[in-house]
């Protein structure tokens, strides 16, 4: 019985590997090389999927050391000559990548259509879309996903995830990655890159309530509220790292460099009695620091506000349950701590290097929520959408 058993497994796993072998003929590799592409720095993960196991096989944290006044060709070689130089001191072979899109260039709608069929709507996409989009439609790329049908008033119709890209935004991506030898598989938007990790990481016991995600980067914070897994409000909002240390430099009269050591050194205080203990003892610097950073965390807890207010606006039965960072700028100090605070909900820092049992030692554990969305994009097939 033994042999027998032994023999139909051996049959099986020869069947597995003929199909993949087939899967990779038609659809090439499936592994793609995930490049999140920031203002601040570049942020790679190649990762292996094998059965339930997730093998992280390569990463990069590239700083770009731009100065604030670089001009868009300078980011754009900085950025080639830095993936360039990672491809070949860690011998990737991988040509497939998969990138991501954030910032006011792109648009991301949640609409109702008309009930169509994918082939229809694809082919009347520009037209229907048009009126939900405020740049001009022939300057876009669009792409969309039809979440669900609906019945609204007597009428069958669809609830629809449009998207927009401005096109000179897609082919400065392109340029980047065709210009160190890639070939860019999937674009994906920020947040969307990152519902992949929450997805994959997400306690399925925390379902009361819907979870409110935060991902801070240097130029741009990413706002998603997931209700169920299925994404609700998405927006990016223009309060980030980059604006608390101008914050920091404005208040205490130091250079852009000094005001990004202090801001990293000090964050926020938030403890009465560290307050009144800088206080007594002088320390100028880490309240000047602080004040500067509570001013700015201010105006984003106004605009995490609307965003709530617009969801909560959608149905007497809707709730925010809790608050996840993410991103470079989530590890200031007590910065999760002061959100809790003046929001009024639980607020926690994600890990997305957590869907990995094990992590390389040289990949500094602080970086670990700087790339939510490179491991998002990671977590992507390449053709997945066929």
């Amino acid at each position: 019985m033994s042999e027998k058993l032994d023999a139909v497994k051996e049959k099986c796993a020869v069947a597995l590997k003929k199909a993949k072998a087939l899967s990779s003929l038609f659809l090439g590799p499936q592994d793609v090389l995930a490049v999140d592409i920031g203002s601040y720095a570049v942020k790679i993960i190649l990762l292996k999927q094998e059965g339930g196991n997730i093998t992280l096989k390569a990463w990069g944290y590239l700083p770009l050391n731009l100065k604030p006044e670089a001009s868009p060709d300078e980011r754009k070689m900085q950025t080639i000559n830095s993936l360039r130089a990672f491809m070949i001191e860690k011998g990737v072979k991988i040509k497939e990548a998969a990138t991501a899109l954030s910032g006011n260039s792109v648009i991301v709608r949640y609409v109702k259509f008309p009930r169509l069929t994918k082939a229809e709507l694809s082919a009347t996409l520009m037209t229907e879309a048009e009126p939900f989009i405020p740049f001009d439609i022939n300057e876009v790329q669009l792409a969309f996903h039809i979440l669900n049908e609906i019945i609204e008033e007597g009428q069958k119709k669809m609830e629809t995830v449009l998207v927009a890209a401005k096109k000179d935004l897609v082919a400065s991506r392109l340029e980047i990655l065709q210009g160190v030898g890639l070939n860019p598989t999937i674009i994906d938007v920020d947040s969307f890159a990152l519902e992949n990790v929450f997805e994959k990481i997400r306690d399925a016991k925390m379902e009361a309530g819907a979870t409110l995600y935060l991902n801070m980067g240097h130029l741009v914070t990413n706002l998603s509220i997931l209700e169920s897994g299925v994404t609700r409000v998405v927006r990016d909002i223009f309060i980030s790292g980059n604006t608390l240390t101008k914050s920091i430099t404005k208040a205490l009269g130091v250079d852009f460099a000094k005001a990004e050591e202090l801001k990293k050194a000090h964050g926020i205080i938030v403890d009465a009695a560290e307050k009144e203990k800088a206080l007594r003892e002088g320390l100028r610097e880490e309240l000047g620091v602080s004040q500067a950073v509570t001013a700015v965390i201010k105006d984003l807890v106004g605009e995490v506000h609307r965003s709530v207010d617009f969801y909560l606006s959608q149905g007497p039965e809707r709730s925010i349950g809790r608050i996840v960072l993410m991103g470079g700028s989530a590890r200031l100090k007590n910065l999760s701590k002061h959100l809790s605070t003046e929001l009024k909900v639980p607020v926690g820092v994600l890990d997305p290097l957590a869907i990995f049992k094990e992590l390389p030692p040289a990949l500094p554990l602080e970086l670990a929520p700087a790339f939510g969305v490179a491991v998002g994009l990671a977590l992507r097939r390449n053709k997945d959408w066929l």
